[in-house]
């Protein structure tokens, strides 16, 4: 073991000196040393890439909003945090591409039918406008006023979408019954279930509408 050899480790990867120290004790060279810890670093990417949730206490979006509701409403049992996954940007990413739109990060951003992979949207916001329900907390507002309009079942698996990168995984029961925290007046979000073609697409100031994925 020479100081050379764990100097040219410690400039390679940009380690610290004790960490290269023991690289080197562990695989005998400098050249080892390297390349076992670039294939250590490229699987953990790979790892990281093909990850599908992240902890919810790891999640920078709205957590504290899911919390605060939860805490008001529901009994340390039964809180939102509980019951949805968030997910990482990636797998956000290939959802959003896959089903909604590949030109679009987000639904504001949506101009014509070419910028989103949905068709059919009809609105029934005449019957209904969330936002006022929303402003009420009306937790039983969603359930009578939008169950009835799709044919999903409770227990189905559904994502619910903020944007291209930002999403999160629970099912539709928990949509329906604690769908205040996911949503705000001045956002549109999407609402996706991979066994149907259907999507529920939430809109600024309580608009809400139906449409129907292209070609699934």
């Amino acid at each position: 073991m020479s100081i050379e050899e764990i100097k040219h480790i410690r400039d390679e990867l940009s380690i610290g000196l004790a960490e290269a120290k023991q690289l080197l004790i562990e695989n005998g060279s400098a050249t080892s040393a390297i390349k076992i810890w670039n294939d250590r670093q490229a699987e953990l990417l790979e790892i990281e890439k093909n990850k599908k949730y992240i902890e919810f206490k790891d999640w920078f979006y709205i957590k504290e909003f899911f919390v605060e509701c939860s805490q008001r409403f529901f009994n340390s049992q039964d809180t939102i945090p509980n019951k949805i996954k968030p997910l990482t940007e990636n797998y956000s990413k290939l959802l959003w591409n896959k089903y909604i739109s590949e030109k679009q990060r987000h639904l504001m951003l949506v101009k014509s039918d070419d910028d989103w992979n949905i068709t059919n949207v009809e609105s029934f916001a005449k019957e209904w406008n969330w936002g006022t329900s929303w402003n009420e907390e009306d937790y039983s507002a969603f359930e009578k006023n939008v169950k009835h309009k799709l044919d999903w079942k409770s227990s189905d698996v559904v994502y619910f979408f903020w944007g291209r990168y930002t999403a999160a995984e629970t099912n539709w029961e928990t949509v329906y019954k604690y769908w205040i925290p996911f949503m705000y007046e001045d956002e549109m979000n999407i609402i996706l279930n991979p066994k149907s073609k259907k999507v529920l697409i939430i809109g600024v100031q309580g608009s809400i509408a139906i449409g129907e994925i292209k070609n699934s």
